[in-house]
């Protein structure tokens, strides 16, 4: 299995370094009052961005590189094609879900920003807006797009399950349990249910805002015989 992760971590830090340049341009080149200090406003906002998404990904990568190294390996579980496509779909419907939650939280806050532009910007504002709502589409689309992404990659997928003392792996999705913006909350076993097979669910908790936290989950199915691990594990980790 390879680790994807690092490819994230490389592209986010080529993004500060577009954004930076983009910054030192605007200083150099534009008028303050011609939109250049509204393009490194933008400019400065999204090096921040990438830098905490950069140490996100930095993150994950090496919790991933210290899984799959076997660093305290409690179990590593492979199934069949037919039992992964079942929980892609089901994951699909989930992550699209959040994502519209997301959006609109995200959109609220860039709309308010348009406003407050819109009235005390001037010229510059308009400009600054202009900027804005592309960004807003960009949100959209990844918040419309990035679910049926991931289902298709999904499906092409590794299906293998990692779980250790410091993060899971699953079908290739690295989860640490303590990272940069995400925590482990909680861990539970969670007995068959109709349509479902027995599951490990690994509850987290993400900082999305300086005062907004998401909970998520993690549903680990776990494979004919292996309850009883799955119980251990729940108790040791919960």
């Amino acid at each position: 299995m390879k680790n994807h992760e690092w490819k994230w971590v490389y592209l986010s830090a080529l993004g500060v370094i577009f954004f930076l340049i983009l910054i030192g341009y605007a200083n150099e080149a534009m008028e303050c009052m011609s939109g250049g200090c509204a393009v490194m406003f933008i400019s400065f906002f999204l090096v921040i961005t990438l830098i905490a998404v950069a140490l996100l990904f930095w993150s994950r990568a090496r919790n991933m590189d210290a899984i799959l190294a076997g660093q305290d390996l409690l179990a590593h579980w492979t199934y069949s094609a037919e039992d992964s496509a079942t929980s892609a779909k089901r994951e699909f419907a989930e992550y699209r879900e959040v994502n519209k939650a997301l959006f609109i939280i995200m959109g609220g806050f860039f709309l308010i920003a348009i406003i407050f532009l819109l009235i005390f910007g001037g010229e510059a504002g308009v400009l600054t807006t202009l900027i804005l709502l592309c960004v807003v589409g960009i949100l959209a689309l990844v918040a419309w797009g990035a679910p049926r992404l991931v289902y298709a990659s999904s499906l092409k997928r590794s299906p293998e399950a990692y779980i250790a003392g410091n993060g899971i792996i699953y079908r290739e999705g690295v989860y640490p349990f303590r990272s940069f913006l995400n925590r482990l909350d909680g861990v539970s076993f969670r007995e068959a249910a109709a349509g479902e097979p027995p599951l490990l669910v690994f509850s987290f908790i993400q900082i999305v805002g300086l005062y907004i936290l998401r909970p998520y989950e993690v549903r680990v199915p776990v494979p004919d015989g292996e309850e009883e691990r799955a119980r251990e594990i729940a108790r040791r980790l919960g």
